[in-house]
Formats: C-alpha cells, sequence, structure tokens
C-alpha cells in the first residue's frame, strides 16, 4: 500500500476544527497532492463562501479531496477523481481515503465525485432525501415508488445471485465443509461460525441490536457471538495461523436485507479476498460487503473495507451508507485501530489501474 502523509498536520486539524465551529466563516478546504508520487498531502484552498466556488476551484485532472459544511453540523466530503486522472491515480486515492477521513471526524454526505454535477447542491438534496428514506421517512410519492421499484430489482436480483457459488446461505455450507474436512482454510475459526446463516434469531437483544437501536438503524448481525470471537481472533498480533486466517467478509443474507453474516474467511490478505470475489461472487459488481483486513501480524491494526459494487443502485447504496456507520460503531467495541476504505471494484482494492 502506498504511504501517504500531510504536509503540515497541524494546519489541517486547525482549518476542520474552524469549519466544524459555527462562530467560523470558513466553510470549505480542498486537500490534494503536491507531487506525482501522491505521498504529501497539501492544503489547496479554502473559502467562507457556497457550494459553487468550491466546485469551481476543483481541477479537471487533479485528484483532490473537499470537506464543506451544508448545514449546522451537517458536514459533507466530497473525494474528486474527475476523468482525466489515470486509472492508477484514482486507484491509489481509494487506499488513501481513509487517511484523510481520518481526521474530518464526522460525516453526513460522502460522495464520490468524477463530474461537475456530482459536487452540486442538487447532489447534496439527493444524498439527504436517500438518508431520510433509509430511516423510513418517506419524504414524497416519488421516493416511495422508487422505493418500491428498487425492492421489484432486488427480487430480481435474488434468482441471479442464488446461482452464483458466493451468494451467503450456500457459503456458509461451503464453510461448514471446509471446516470439517480442514480443506486449507482457517479451520479452527470457521468451526465456530459454519451455521452463521441457518440459526434462527436470537431471543435476548445482543450488544449490537441495542447499539443499532440507540442509533435508529434497521440492522441485525446473526451469530453476533461468533462473529465478535472471530474479529477478536483476527485482530491479535503473533498469531501462528495468521498464514491460514487474515480476512474475512460479511454480507447481506439472502431474502433479509437488512441482516448482516459471515459470507467468508480466508488468507493472502487483499490479493485474497479480491481473489474470492472474482471467483465466487462474479466480481462484486452488485455486491454491498463489508470486509475486515489484517496486513500486519506484528500489530493489532485492521483495515475496514466497505464494499458497494459499481452495478449496485443508488437506494442501496443509501442504505449500504446507513449501515456501515453502524457496523463501524459495532467494531469500535472490538477493534480500537483500524484503517477505513470505500472501494468498488478488485482493483480499486488492491490499488491497480482498472483492466480494459
Amino acid at each position: 500500500m502506498a504511504e501517504v502523509a500531510w504536509e503540515d498536520v497541524d494546519e489541517v486539524k486547525e482549518i476542520i476544527a474552524d469549519i466544524r465551529d459555527g462562530d467560523c466563516d470558513l466553510r470549505w478546504v480542498i486537500f490534494g497532492y503536491d507531487d506525482a508520487q501522491m505521498r504529501t498531502l497539501v492544503v489547496v484552498e479554502a473559502g467562507d463562501s457556497g457550494l459553487e466556488d468550491l466546485n469551481k476551484s476543483l481541477e479537471d485532472d487533479k485528484i483532490s479531496y473537499a470537506f464543506f459544511e451544508v448545514a449546522e453540523k451537517t458536514f459533507a466530503l466530497f473525494q474528486w477523481l474527475p476523468e482525466r486522472a489515470s486509472g492508477m491515480a484514482k486507484a491509489r486515492a481509494s487506499i488513501h481515503r481513509s487517511f484523510v477521513t481520518s481526521l474530518l471526524g464526522n460525516i453526513s454526505i460522502d460522495v464520490v465525485a468524477s463530474t461537475r454535477s456530482d459536487v452540486s447542491q442538487a447532489r447534496i438534496d439527493e444524498e439527504l432525501s436517500y438518508m431520510e428514506a433509509t430511516k423510513g421517512k418517506l419524504l414524497t410519492d416519488d421516493v416511495a415508488a422508487q422505493k418500491q421499484q428498487e425492492e421489484h430489482r432486488r427480487k430480481q436480483e435474488l434468482a441471479k445471485q442464488r446461482a452464483q457459488a458466493g451468494n451467503t446461505k450456500e457459503a456458509q455450507l461451503r464453510l461448514a465443509t471446509l471446516s470439517a474436512g480442514g480443506a486449507g482454510v482457517a479451520q479452527g475459526h470457521l468451526a465456530r461460525v459454519s451455521g452463521a446463516n441457518t440459526s434462527s434469531r436470537q431471543q435476548n437483544k445482543s450488544e449490537s441490536a441495542a447499539l443499532f437501536e440507540k442509533a435508529k438503524v434497521d440492522i441485525e448481525l446473526e451469530e453476533e457471538d461468533n462473529l465478535r470471537e472471530l474479529v477478536l481472533d483476527l485482530r491479535e498480533p503473533d498469531r501462528e495461523d495468521y498464514d491460514d486466517f487474515n480476512w474475512m467478509i460479511l454480507g447481506y443474507v439472502e431474502d433479509k436485507k437488512n441482516t448482516l453474516a459471515l459470507v467468508e474467511t480466508g488468507n493472502d490478505t487483499r490479493e485474497g479476498v479480491a481473489d474470492y470475489i472474482r471467483a465466487e461472487l462474479g466480481g462484486g459488481a452488485d455486491r454491498v460487503l463489508y470486509i475486515l483486513i489484517k496486513e500486519d501480524n506484528h500489530v493489532h491494526k485492521m483495515v475496514f473495507v466497505s464494499w458497494i459494487g459499481k452495478a449496485v443502485p443508488a437506494l442501496r447504496r443509501a442504505h449500504a451508507s446507513t449501515h456501515r456507520g453502524a457496523i463501524c460503531s459495532w467494531l469500535a467495541t472490538i477493534v480500537q485501530t483500524r484503517d477505513e476504505e470505500h472501494v468498488s471494484s478488485c482493483c480499486e482494492l488492491l490499488g491497480v489501474e482498472e483492466e480494459d
């Protein structure tokens, strides 16, 4: 993974604090790279005007990150990946994203922008509408109709997903077989979670259920205790079985759009994850996944990857954004040190240029 650092991190922190300060006039800042190798991030420009001026300050061939005050206590991040930027640069930026967001604090709107229209009030209004829709607040008849259409499409997609070896329920059955036979995977870990998608709902309210209920997020983790134990094992440094078990994937259970369970675990870190998604999930273009990767066996630190495939519809993306925050809150009760990344393809996950 490419290294990246701030030229002046204290300056960055001060600017972010000013934007978050309701008594300060500063409303936005743009960060960018000052070298072709994309190893140093700097403050490009900051302003006290509106989104239109921020938009004009973005360059057509340079990747940047724009932090913007939408309203009081509501902030947006625009990761600017212009069409004229190279595929390699975009891949590197997808890895650097978590480094940038680690300083920004809470963000209500998170947009990957490639055109000027993506950095606009219309796009912000659209994102806010989706946020409300995922909370069950149907703002207009159009939103209600769109949700019905998306539900119909989701049911159509299920028929296709059942034919794929990587759908959640079948993956768990495969894990059960592998854990029993010891076929080259993390046998000790899989044995504890092999039934994750076949058990009934837990009778008592779990820790995550209480956490998600407080946050007003409709999401559930199947076999939460087993998942927690698996995460605890994954984070431990200097494990003897690290070469067999250094990543895990969570995905949505069939016919349960708000229920997450274990999809798969494996080895070879990012390359292993990418190989699995290509071979078993058809490349993952229509999938929403949450991935934990342990890249260094000598530390507790892990990488949390939010995977939203390029073919995932807008409403499902909105759901995923809400769920991602809830999952991060749950993980924070287990893992204190982790990076976060957002990707949509195996190439972005690996930090390589997209294939033609």
